[in-house]
């Protein structure tokens, strides 16, 4: 299991967001470039950069900032945010993203998101943000009405990278993850799963270690890497 940090950025700057809310912003650098420099020497396999206007607009506000992370690292970057449409997908995956994480886009035209999972086989993650027991959408600023399971079951088949699992209520809040949560929307994947939300301490990773599904392959860390709550390195070698 990778343990991977979290780079979100919002207006050129590097923050953490409390349960997604825009409202509760802590900002943690005015470079997200050496922030990501940061975790990757101290020995990130790789990084997950997420556009937080883009989320919510649709239109890549910090792209310019992203594309410097994409210059600047050398190991592998997973982008996310506003992502909702072929050509965005596509410029990221042609300027150097490792993966790309899409959910609302998958939400809206999940057959054109397996098309572009085809042309691009092992580099497309589907978004699996979840409140309320159902799917979030939009910067998690709306919630449709499509349960977990059904959402997952569109990509059957597809040659995504992973399903990123986010427990929205968990997100940004230092409270530890919910494991009984995690299992109910992994009995509906049959592919890798990135978890995310709610990272606390050594122990909630080594309980994600201990879950019984061999699908978890990563997980997502951010507040709790930048208050210091969780070292990476004791973090990478709580989960080997």
């Amino acid at each position: 299991m990778n343990v991977i940090p979290a780079v979100d950025i919002k207006s050129g700057k590097c923050v953490r967001l409390w349960q997604g809310s825009f409202n509760r912003v802590d900002v943690y650098g005015d470079d997200p470039v050496e922030m990501a420099l940061r975790w990757e020497r101290e020995g990130a396999g790789m990084l997950h950069v997420v556009d937080l206007d883009a989320a919510v607009t649709g239109t890549p506000m910090n792209r310019d900032c992203i594309n410097d992370i994409l210059r600047h690292v050398h190991v592998p970057v997973q982008i996310g945010g506003g992502i909702r449409d072929q050509h965005m997908a596509e410029y990221y995956l042609e300027h150097g993203a490792r993966a790309i994480v899409i959910t609302t886009f998958a939400y809206e035209r999940p057959d054109e998101v397996i098309g572009i999972a085809r042309r691009y086989p092992g580099r497309v993650s589907i978004g699996v943000d979840v409140v309320s027991g159902a799917v979030a959408i939009k910067g998690w600023t709306q919630t449709g009405d499509v349960r977990p399971y059904e959402f997952i079951g569109r990509f059957s088949g597809a040659p995504v990278y992973a399903f990123i699992v986010t427990d929205i209520y968990k997100d940004g809040t230092l409270s530890g993850i919910e494991v009984g949560r995690i299992q109910d929307v992994l009995e509906g994947i049959s592919g890798p799963v990135i978890i995310s939300g709610g990272v606390s301490s050594i122990d909630d990773l080594r309980k994600l270690r201990r879950i019984k599904d061999k699908n978890i392959t990563g997980v997502i860390v951010g507040r709790a890497l930048y208050t210091g709550a969780v070292r990476l390195e004791d973090a990478m070698k709580a989960v080997e």
